[in-house]
């Protein structure tokens, strides 16, 4: 696993950084963005980016991720309905270009930009074709932030489909950002699942598609996890779709807060105005 950080700027709210530990191949790294450290259990063959607004674990045999981490303060969360949304190659990975070769057209296309007034400003820009493309991290989390850019990189992108993009997991990030503009400091782990052999798993085939995707909401003390299927219709609500966090750690094979020393209370679904079952 290799671990690349981008470390040139630094991004200082009002709530103080405080650092958790991660423990990988021997070695204690601090990362902001995970409770309790980032998750554990991943292949070697695999690349960890961490951004000023997330961290990404990149399968370099399909060259997505298969998971985001990522912290949401009250202060980090604005309007993002006129920010750009152009998919951008992670100048950070080497990967990158794994994703263009393995992934099947016609999920996206390098546009011909030789006549755009801010051509010099895309050079590594990607659109994708198809809409079911989304951002385990989301914007509007960050838009309050000057690097919510760095979230149009394609180490933040899953192939999410366009009625459960749209409807219930837009749904949920909004909730999540109510609850952290009243309760504060929220962690936020997110992935895809695949289906191999009846069973979901990280493990994805060349050309495969996510089956199902889980995000894991986290305090210190407290936890609300979902899972949703890909096939999901846009009015779909993202209540009746609570799991267990242990059984998305059994199917991802992750230990999602592996430092963790207490075990979390499922205490966060009224929060985010659903009724534990």
């Amino acid at each position: 696993m290799k671990f690349i950080s981008n470390s040139g700027f630094r991004w200082f709210t009002v709530t103080s950084l405080t650092f958790f530990l991660w423990t990988s191949s021997g070695q204690n790294i601090h990362i902001s963005h995970c409770l309790a450290g980032c998750p554990a259990g991943s292949a070697t063959d695999s690349e960890i980016v961490v951004r000023h607004l997330y961290v990404a674990e990149l399968n370099t045999g399909n060259g997505l991720a298969d998971w985001v981490a990522y912290r949401v303060l009250p202060d980090s969360i604005g309007v993002a309905s006129l920010l750009p949304r152009w998919w951008q190659q992670d100048e950070l990975l080497s990967s990158a270009s794994v994703l263009e070769t393995n992934l099947n057209q016609p999920l996206f296309a390098q546009p011909d930009l030789s006549d755009a007034q801010d051509r010099d400003y895309r050079v590594n820009e990607v659109i994708f074709t198809a809409e079911d493309r989304g951002r385990l991290a989301p914007i509007t989390s960050f838009a309050d932030t000057p690097f919510w850019e760095e979230l149009n990189n394609l180490s933040n992108m899953t192939p999410l489909p366009g009625d459960l993009r749209s409807g219930a997991w837009s749904r949920l990030e909004q909730a999540i950002n109510e609850l952290a503009a009243e309760v504060g400091q929220l962690y936020v782990i997110s992935g895809p699942l695949y289906e191999v052999s009846g069973r979901l798993s990280t493990s994805a085939r060349s050309g495969s598609l996510p089956s199902s995707f889980f995000k894991v909401v986290a305090t210190k003390t407290d936890y609300a996890a979902f899972l949703f299927s890909d096939d999901l219709p846009i009015h779909a609500d993202y209540c009746e779709h609570i799991a267990p966090v242990n059984a998305i750690q059994e199917s991802s094979g992750f230990a999602l807060f592996p430092e963790l020393r207490d075990e979390l209370s499922p205490g966060l679904f009224s929060g985010l105005r659903c009724q534990f079952p």
